[in-house]
Parts: structure tokens; C-alpha cells; sequence
């Protein structure tokens, strides 16, 4: 114990036992000499926080107890007595956000509510925080507050379309107030705030338009309809509902005159008629519901939203990394074996110039991309007011392949409840799936087809077709000869018969290997086709991407199929028009909360046709109705 000991003492007493704590020191700070010390982002891009004087705390903090407010205001000024004398004694009750089905009114109100709700529900998907105004939430937490904000948001705008349902002077007024506060607001917070760290500079601000476009149409229609309403009598708006309906019905019992039209058409106008009528209806007797009109503007939204986040998420890094580039990367691609030019000078131009292609490529497939999907919109439009036409005419079999019942059921109120957010997300998925399909054609076509066209560089598919001429040109010269045989040879008489059917057989063994190779290329081309066909026809919901006879297990076109028919059982034009007559005109409109007996009345024609001719018997002679 004692030699090891002093052995110890010995090694603690040394100089050379360990190295004194200056030495570490600087051998630490040699390690580190050669680091730079200058920030790596540069000064012109580094955002400092803002803090407007609207905070997202006392935005949240005075509109939420207002809008409240103003909901419990509404609830007690619309009074429902005459709807609910045995419940409650006829207190007030919830008021409805819009009548979904009659679609009657000012459609560019909820139109711009919905739009609002859907654009704040986005922003709250990518923002980091839940609410906006809870930052210090535990990250355990912050999940249960975007669940919460999925019924917040909901609460916030609910005035706003409420306000419109109510069809009063009240409700007008709160509309406008309630909408220039939000606008103000907004607009207050994004003049002091315009630039955030999130992605991109000015993505919150980008991100905050449709919000804004939203709040500000609201901010104006709101006061037109309340100088409306102050101006002309109350039964002018059920008398230009009546007259839409009776002017339905008269077109379409009045005589059809054939237009005969011997006048040649030139082919432009052909095209652009034929352009109008692929995106635009021509019959505009017919009126869309709202709830595709709805759906339609929340899909457009969506296809903003997602395009501006495809393009800040991507433009912005490749642009840092193209002013990058440097004489440097030149070398370091010349360590991977990788040589663009011999000149150093004219490879960082080459690979600078590539990088371009890139960032334009990228562009024109969104832009080709979002208008492929406002396309495919507009024409669900066409096909589904076609849908409606056909179905109210009585051609079920047009619509659907099997018979089906127009009666409302569970599963079509379900599916009729979710369209308009099904719509949006199939909207955004599409346009992702668009904006890739066609970036990758892109950049095929212009690194293969066109910059060796042009530059002589990446020669790739001409190296290929010097290696592989002749297997092209054997596949040509067979399928040339199959066609010429089976025409002149194989096919002959007037009423083309099959003859030399022992040359035929002959042919057919003999070219059966190459065939083979030839089915492979048809293979390829079915896919591409087929992709092609189903991503351009992604957002469609009125198209199912399947066979005819598994169609029903397109969950998408299924639903939109139950969407249909509670569409056309509910809301059909000639019901509602022959009703009108039998209503006299001065009679009080039904409340657009509940619907009540009036959708019930007209639905008695598809349910029980004598029960609906006894009710119109009952009301001629009750209310002594004649029909003009």
C-alpha cells in the first residue's frame, strides 16, 4: 500500500503527470481557430420580431366576447314563438347558420364566411402555436389546442353568417359591425407585422389575403343588404324567389322551336364556343344549389393556399443555393467525378443556368397545375348542374348505371353534411399531385428534348437511340407491316370479310416475340395514360376514377353520389315552383331556420303523389287559390 502510494505522489508531483489547465486552454481554443466567426446569415435576411399593437391575445381577447355577444342578441331579437309554442314556452333558440337547402339569398355572404373559416383553419395548421395567442403552451399541450381551435374558429365566425340567416335590419347591422371589426383588425396587424421568420418573408401576409378579400366583401355587402332592406318592402325578395321558380316552370313547358341554322361558323368561334360550353353551362335557366357554389369557392382557397406553400417552401432555397455557387463547387463536383466544363469560369455559368431551368420548370407546372385544377372545378360545375337537370327530369338511368331511390337516407345526409370539406381536401391533394406529375414532365422535357437541342449537353436519350436504332426501327417496320397486311391482305371484299386466313395464322406465330416486346411498350403507355387520366381527375368528385361496376367503392364519388340525391330530393325546382302557385303571395315566407312543413309539403310528391294531390285540394279550397 505504500509503494503504490508514493507511486501516486510520485506521478501527482511530476510536471509531466498531467498538463497544467492553461495548456488546455489553449489547445482548446487551436482547436478551434480556423471557424468562422461571422454570422452565416446574412443581414439583409434576418427578420427581427415584431409586436403589433393588436396582439393575437386581445384580438382573440375583444372579438370572441363580441361576436358572443352578438350571437345572444340575435338568438333574443329573432323570436321563434310561432315555431316552438310547446317547447320552452317559445324561448329563443339557437339561430341556424343558413339554409343550406332552399339556397335562396345573397349567395356571396356565405360564400366569403366559409372562405374565412377555411383560410383561418389552414393558418392554423402551419402556424407553430395552436391559437395564436397561447405561445407558452407545453408541447404535450399544444395538440389539444388545435383540436380546440377545429371548434373555436367555427364559434368566432358563426355571427357573420348568422347575421344573414336572420334576414332583419338587427342582423344586417351586426354583420356589418361584426366584419369591419374583423377587416380592421386584420388589416391592422398585417400593416405593422408584413414580414414573418415562417418559410418565407412575406408568406403570413400572402397567407392572409383570402382572409382579407373574405372580411372585406363581407365589410361590403353587409351594409348593401341593410340599405336594401331599408328601401324596399319586405316581400320583394319572396317575390323575385317566386318569380324565379315561375319562370323555371314556364321554360320549360313552353314549346321547343327548332333552330335551324344553315350559316357557316368559323372555326375559331366554333372553338371558343365549344371552350364555353366545356367550362360553362348554357342553360341558365337552371340555378346551381349552394352548397356547390360553396364547395367550389372552398376548393379554390384551398388550391391558393397550397400552391403558395408549395412555392415559398421551395423557390426561396433554391434561389439561395444558385447565388451560392461559386468556382468551389465547381471542384468539389470535379472530386465526385462530375465535370461540367473544362473552363472553371463557364461551369459555374453552366450550373447557374441549370438551376434557372430548374426554378422555371418548377413555376410553369404550378401555374399549369392550378390551371388544370380551376379547370377541373369549373367543369364539375357543368357536369353537376347536368346531374340535377337529369335527375329532376326523371333520367336516372343518364346519372347513374343502377335505378336508385331519391329518397333521403342516413348515409346521403352524412355524405351531404361533409362534401364541402371533402371537396377542399381532394382539392389539395390533387393539385400536389398535379404540381409533381407535372414538374417531373418539366424537367424531363427540358434536360432531355431541349437544352441538348440547344446546348449539346446531357445527350442522354441520343446516346440511347445510337445504342437501341435498331430495336426501334424493327418495332416500326412490324407495326407498319401488321397494318398493311391486316388492310390489303388479310381484310378484303366489299363488306370487308377475313381472307387468307392461313397467311394470317402464319404472321401471327412468326410475330408473336416481337409482339411480346411491343406489349411492353403498350404497357408502359397504359400507365402513363391511366396516371395522367386519374391525377388531372383527382379533384373531381363527380367523376369516379374506377371501373363502372366497382364504382361504389370510390369513397369520393360515393359521397358525392349521396350529395346528389339529397340534393335533387330536397331541392327540386318544380316542386317549389308549383308550390309557390299554390301559396298565396301575401302569406308570411317560412322561417329559413327550421324549413318546417313547406320542404315537407314538397317533398310529398316523390314520397306519396295522392297525398300530395289531397294537399293541394285541401289548400284550393281552404285558401280559394286560382292559379294565373
Amino acid at each position: 500500500m505504500s509503494y503504490s502510494g508514493a507511486v501516486v505522489d510520485s506521478i501527482m508531483s511530476s510536471p509531466e503527470g498531467s498538463p497544467q489547465p492553461e495548456q488546455d486552454d489553449l489547445l482548446y481554443e487551436d482547436w478551434y481557430i480556423d471557424d468562422p466567426q461571422e454570422p452565416t446569415v446574412p443581414p439583409h435576411e434576418i427578420i427581427l420580431p415584431c409586436f403589433p399593437t393588436l396582439s393575437d391575445g386581445l384580438y382573440h381577447l375583444i372579438l370572441a366576447p363580441v361576436s358572443l355577444c352578438t350571437l345572444l342578441l340575435l338568438c333574443f331579437l329573432v323570436r321563434r314563438r310561432k315555431l316552438c309554442t310547446s317547447f320552452c314556452w317559445g324561448l329563443p333558440g339557437v339561430l341556424s347558420p343558413l339554409n343550406l337547402l332552399e339556397g335562396s339569398g345573397n349567395n356571396w355572404v356565405p360564400c366569403a364566411a366559409f372562405g374565412l373559416l377555411f383560410s383561418s383553419i389552414f393558418r392554423m395548421f402551419l402556424d407553430p402555436t395552436a391559437l395564436n395567442f397561447i405561445a407558452n403552451s407545453d408541447g404535450s399541450l399544444k395538440e389539444l389546442w388545435k383540436i380546440l381551435a377545429l371548434f373555436y374558429y367555427p364559434a368566432l365566425y358563426y355571427p357573420l353568417v348568422a347575421g344573414h340567416s336572420v334576414q332583419n335590419i338587427p342582423g344586417y347591422i351586426a354583420g356589418t359591425i361584426l366584419s369591419w371589426m374583423h377587416c380592421g383588425a386584420l388589416i391592422w396587424q398585417k400593416a405593422e407585422c408584413p414580414q414573418t421568420p415562417q418559410f418565407y418573408s412575406y408568406y403570413s401576409l400572402l397567407a392572409t389575403v383570402p382572409q382579407i378579400c373574405c372580411l372585406l366583401l363581407l365589410s361590403i355587402i353587409y351594409p348593401i343588404l341593410l340599405l336594401q332592406k331599408l328601401r324596399q318592402p319586405s316581400h320583394s325578395k319572396q317575390m323575385s324567389e317566386r318569380n324565379y321558380y315561375l319562370k323555371y316552370l314556364k321554360n320549360l313547358l313552353r314549346r321547343k322551336v327548332s333552330k335551324t341554322s344553315k350559316d357557316s361558323v368559323s372555326i375559331g368561334s366554333q372553338v371558343s364556343l365549344n371552350l364555353c360550353s366545356y367550362l360553362c353551362s348554357s342553360n341558365t335557366g337552371f340555378r346551381l344549389s349552394q352548397r356547390s357554389l360553396l364547395a367550389v369557392t372552398v376548393s379554390v382557397l384551398s388550391a391558393y393556399q397550397v400552391a403558395l406553400l408549395l412555392m415559398v417552401g421551395f423557390l426561396p432555397t433554391v434561389q439561395k443555393i444558385r447565388s451560392a455557387i461559386d468556382g468551389e463547387f465547381v471542384l468539389m463536383l470535379a472530386g465526385f467525378g462530375v465535370t461540367v466544363d473544362e473552363d472553371k469560369n463557364k461551369a459555374v455559368d453552366y450550373i447557374v443556368y441549370y438551376i434557372w431551368a430548374v426554378e422555371v420548370c418548377y413555376i410553369a407546372a404550378l401555374v399549369l397545375s392550378c390551371t388544370v385544377t380551376l379547370t377541373m372545378l369549373l367543369r364539375s360545375l357543368v357536369k353537376h348542374r347536368w346531374a340535377l337537370q337529369s335527375l329532376c327530369a326523371g333520367q336516372v338511368s343518364q346519372v347513374f348505371l343502377k335505378p336508385r331511390s331519391l329518397h333521403p337516407s342516413p348515409p346521403a345526409l352524412a355524405s351531404w353534411m361533409s362534401h364541402i370539406s371533402y371537396q377542399a381536401a381532394v382539392t389539395c391533394i390533387g393539385l400536389i399531385l398535379q404540381h409533381v406529375v407535372l414538374f417531373l414532365v418539366h424537367l424531363v422535357v427540358t434536360f432531355l428534348i431541349i437544352i441538348p437541342i440547344a446546348y449539346g449537353k446531357f445527350q442522354i436519350i441520343l446516346h440511347i437511340l445510337e445504342k437501341t436504332w435498331p430495336f426501334w426501327l424493327l418495332l416500326f417496320l412490324v407495326t407498319v407491316v401488321q397494318h398493311l397486311c391486316a388492310y390489303f391482305i388479310f381484310s378484303q371484299g366489299s363488306p370487308r370479310q377475313t381472307t387468307n386466313r392461313r397467311s394470317l395464322f402464319l404472321c401471327t406465330y412468326i410475330f408473336l416475340p416481337v409482339n411480346i416486346l411491343r406489349g411492353l411498350l403498350l404497357s408502359v403507355a397504359r400507365l402513363v395514360v391511366s396516371v395522367t387520366f386519374n391525377v388531372i381527375h383527382f379533384c373531381r368528385l363527380d367523376l369516379s376514377l374506377m371501373q363502372h361496376s366497382v364504382q361504389g367503392w370510390d369513397p369520393g364519388y360515393r359521397n358525392y353520389c349521396h350529395f346528389l340525391l339529397l340534393e335533387v330530393s330536397e331541392c327540386h325546382p318544380l316542386v317549389r315552383a308549383f308550390c309557390l302557385l299554390l301559396k298565396p303571395p301575401s302569406l308570411k315566407k317560412p322561417d329559413l331556420e327550421e324549413g318546417e312543413a313547406f320542404f315537407c309539403n314538397m317533398c310529398l310528391l316523390y314520397v306519396c303523389p295522392a297525398q300530395f294531390k289531397n294537399w293541394c285540394t285541401r289548400r284550393v279550397l281552404r285558401k280559394s287559390i286560382y292559379i294565373k
